[in-house]
């Protein structure tokens, strides 16, 4: 999709996710089913009306139709999360590694950090985190750029506090992360609101000490270290129309990531890099019209 153009792609999944989730919530609800069916109805909500919205609206406008977008995609895993009383995150997948168990949260890991990056790269972190959905309306901007030498070690020591989190949740404190057959709302709620507010304490505060608004998604983010793998093989990706770029630059000034959008752009290749989030500001702010997310290059 071109800069400020509406895309006919994006209408038609927004219709179709609202007539096939609101239905599918109501049933849910009226069954018992409340923290699913809340979740459904947010679910059908980003990905309707509110996808819609970032399709219609004139480009001035898009990133605040994305931030509603992500508003209520980061909803709808909390809404799963704590009235199903099921761990999603990647404590709960953990937690069923070391049960050797299957359920929701090995099937939510392998859509939202393998399957869904392998197609669309890391497009949950720029349309549907929880955490990203706070920290995206937090004062302060996007950094003075990638910090370097021991930083790029910190999503490891992210990864492993995620670990070993999870460790002590199942082991110490004796927590199940229900999503299984057996034990569907079985998870600790106590336990998810504090992995929550813990979560929420690690990146704001890094946001305001390094006053950069993505600094978690970069330095601390247990997820980003398969999403830095599996992203980079995606089949979909922001793309350059390598005729009308005029290397300016502006693609590279917004990006909250710090990719180098216009090296890629400049050479007429899609941005191949593993941090790219998908959020679009670098199509928003081209002049040219030059970026668009596709499946293939353009020319």
């Amino acid at each position: 999709m071109k800069s400020g153009r509406p895309s006919r792609a994006l209408l038609i999944v927004a219709v179709l996710t609202a007539g096939l989730t609101w239905p599918l919530a109501f049933v849910l609800w009226r069954t018992g089913e409340q923290g699913f069916a809340a979740s459904l109805f947010l679910l059908g909500a980003s990905l309707g009306p509110c996808l819609a919205a970032y399709a219609l609206v004139p480009t001035r406008r898009k990133q605040a139709a994305r931030h509603v977008v992500l508003v209520t995609g980061g909803l709808c895993i909390m809404a799963f999360a704590v009235l199903g009383a099921v761990n999603l995150d990647l404590e709960g997948f953990f937690m069923l590694l070391m049960k050797a168990s299957m359920g929701a949260a090995v099937g939510h890991t392998m859509v939202t950090l393998v399957l869904g990056p392998l197609l669309c790269g890391r497009f949950l972190c720029g349309w549907g985190c929880w955490r990203s959905m706070i920290l995206e309306l937090l004062p302060v901007g996007r950094g003075k750029g990638r910090r370097v030498g021991v930083w790029k070690l910190l999503p490891y020591v992210g990864l492993a506090l995620s670990f070993g989190g999870a460790a002590a949740s199942l082991l110490v404190f004796g927590h199940h992360p229900g999503g299984t057959p057996a034990a569907m709302h079985a998870a600790s709620v106590r336990a998810i609101l504090a992995g929550f507010a813990i979560y929420y304490a690690a990146s704001i505060g890094l946001a305001l000490a390094l006053q950069d608004q993505r600094a978690f998604c970069k330095y601390l983010c247990p997820s980003a270290v398969i999403l830095g793998l599996t992203s980079r093989l995606s089949l979909f990706k922001m793309t350059p129309d390598s005729q009308l770029c005029n290397a300016c630059g502006a693609c590279s000034r917004v990006c909250p990531m710090d990719v180098d959008v216009a090296r890629f752009a400049a050479a007429g290749l899609r941005v191949q890099s593993g941090q790219c989030i998908i959020c679009q500001r670098c199509a928003h702010a081209c002049p040219t019209g030059a970026l668009r997310f596709a499946a293939r290059p353009v020319r």
